[in-house]
């Protein structure tokens, strides 16, 4: 169970966002990385947190409201560091949204501009489904973005709804100096 939530996690903090739920018809990997590259950072050092702000397990076993705070604990981080090549900076596609080359996820309503993203996506895997909705804002020294996630067909009808936040700041041009 520890392995699925951190894998969630993971997908939470690549993901980012929450919102009105898009609308349309399924967009390719390439719609979606021709949105996600509308996104332009500026390279250098930046710093980031992830915040669960919310999480529901109601049949997850052993769970409960004290298993649901020592998860909102475990998976919360701040002050994570990372260098952005300039690159990455021109071109974020690629790492933004690692499911792109997943074959069993599907995108959904990805739009970016005006300094605002929002998207849905949807996955399949091993008898289960994932759904996450996001939005947020960006700009080329910081990004906010909220992610709304569900998980169904769990075994034990242990599905799965969080709500998290992911904010990061650029705070140095050179990577090495911080």
């Amino acid at each position: 169970m520890r392995k699925t939530v951190l894998a969630m996690a993971g997908a939470t903090a690549l993901l980012a966002g929450c919102g009105d739920k898009p609308t349309g018809t399924p967009m390719s990997k390439d719609e979606v990385k021709a949105e996600v590259e509308k996104v332009q950072l500026k390279p250098g050092q930046w710093e980031s947190s992830f915040t669960l702000e919310d999480i529901d397990m109601p049949n997850m076993p052993g769970g409960g409201a004290q298993m649901e705070e020592q998860m909102k604990k475990m998976m919360t981080r701040s002050a994570i560091r990372y260098c952005v090549t300039p690159e990455e900076a021109t071109n974020p596609g690629g790492k933004m949204f690692s499911g792109q080359e997943n074959k069993d996820c599907v995108y959904k309503g990805f739009n970016v501009g005006g300094g605002s993203v929002k998207g849905e996506i949807s996955c399949k895997s091993q008898g289960g489904a994932m759904t996450a909705v996001m939005s947020g804002k960006y700009a080329p020294e910081s990004y906010e973005m909220h992610m709304d996630m569900k998980t169904s067909g769990a075994a034990n009808g242990a599905d799965m709804h969080m709500k998290a936040k992911t904010t990061g700041k650029w705070v140095a041009a050179d990577c090495a100096a911080t």
